[in-house]
C-alpha cells in the first residue's frame, strides 16, 4: 500500500501554506519612494499629483508633519509646502494607505532641468 500525504495531515499542510500566503499578500512595504515632476498640487485637500516615469501619475498627501526640503538631498534647506510649484522635481519618501497613495514623512523638491 503506497501511501502519501493525505488525509490530515495534507490538509493541515495546506491551510498552513495557505495562510502565510495570505499573510504574506496583505504586507505593505514600510517605507515606499514616489520620485518625478509635479503635475498638480490641491492645498485644499493636501495633496500632491506627481508625474513619474514608471508608474504614470501618483497622488502624494502631505501633512503639517510632512518634512519639506528645497534643494538637492543634504544640501536642501527646510520650506513650506507653498514653495513648490508644478514642475519642480519632487521625490518623497513614506508609506501607502489603503487607496496606494503616498502619505509622504518628507519631500524634496527642486527646481526641473
Amino acid at each position: 500500500m503506497r501511501k502519501g500525504l493525505r488525509g490530515p495531515s495534507f490538509r493541515v499542510i495546506l491551510l498552513s501554506l495557505l495562510a502565510v500566503l495570505c499573510a504574506t499578500a496583505k504586507h505593505k512595504p514600510d517605507n515606499v519612494a514616489v520620485h518625478g515632476k509635479v503635475f498638480l498640487i490641491d492645498k485644499n485637500t493636501s495633496t500632491i499629483m506627481v508625474d513619474t516615469k514608471a508608474d504614470g501619475r501618483r497622488l502624494v498627501v502631505y501633512s503639517p508633519n510632512t518634512r519639506v526640503e528645497y534643494g538637492r538631498s543634504g544640501k536642501g534647506r527646510e520650506v513650506p509646502v507653498d514653495q513648490i510649484k508644478p514642475a519642480d522635481y519632487i521625490s518623497c519618501t513614506g508609506s501607502l494607505d489603503d487607496r496606494e497613495r503616498l502619505i509622504a514623512g518628507q519631500c524634496i523638491c527642486r527646481e526641473s532641468k
